[in-house]
């Protein structure tokens, strides 16, 4: 019985506290700032920031985490985020902490994105998902599918090894000097997004050439 009162008596003080309890993946919502936003990541962490995604450079992805009684969840820090593609066939290959979020969680559970991803492959179509302390978020109409974003990635590390080097060159020459409509053009090796593949996409994949993951 006194453990019972114990328990009852931690439970109110918490619930006066507002402190809320897990993450809830069906209670959360998930935006992005713009349509089609389009970020070159590289294994290392040092190329196109999440912000710059749309061109404007206040671009960013945003959450709000809330557990199963729709109360926003302050505090998460900001490496227990994860993403991916929503599509397997695209996976990334993801560096520790490739997912940084800008600030803890505040009261209501919100923070944003809008740094740099360190990963390596391609997401050119089906968007992201988003997890937070291991739970997907999911689409709260269902709670059976993940809420994915429409974000396209590319990367100099087009195998998805996390490792830019001979293989991915070998890849990027397949493309080399096509463009959209041409047979053999891959948006995955397109970092500035000009419809061309060419000389200036070839000098990023230089600038970022034997990067991996610290």
């Amino acid at each position: 019985m006194r453990v019972l009162m114990i328990v009852m008596a931690l439970s109110m003080i918490l619930s006066a506290a507002g402190i809320a309890g897990d993450m809830c993946p069906c209670e959360n919502d998930l935006f992005v700032s713009c349509p089609g936003m389009r970020v070159s990541v590289c294994p290392r962490g040092g190329f196109e920031r999440i912000d710059e995604g749309c061109g404007t450079g206040i671009d960013y992805i945003e959450v709000f985490i809330r557990d199963c009684s729709h109360v926003g969840i302050a505090g998460i820090p900001q490496t227990d985020f994860w993403m991916n593609a929503c599509d397997q066939a695209h996976e990334l290959c993801l560096c520790v902490e490739a997912f940084v979020a800008d600030s803890l969680t505040g009261s209501n559970g919100r923070t944003t994105f809008s740094g740099k991803i360190a990963a390596g492959g391609c997401i050119p179509s089906g968007g992201i998902f988003v997890s937070c302390q291991g739970k997907t978020i999911l689409d709260e109409a269902t709670c059976t599918v993940p809420v994915c974003l429409d974000v396209i990635i590319v990367s100099p590390d087009i195998n998805a090894d996390c490792f830019v080097n001979l293989s991915d060159l070998s890849f990027f020459g397949q493309s080399y000097n096509k463009q959209v409509g041409d047979a053999g053009y891959d948006t995955c090796c397109d970092y500035n997004d000009d419809g061309f593949c060419n000389l200036s996409d070839f000098s990023f994949l230089g600038e970022h050439y034997q990067h991996e993951c610290f």
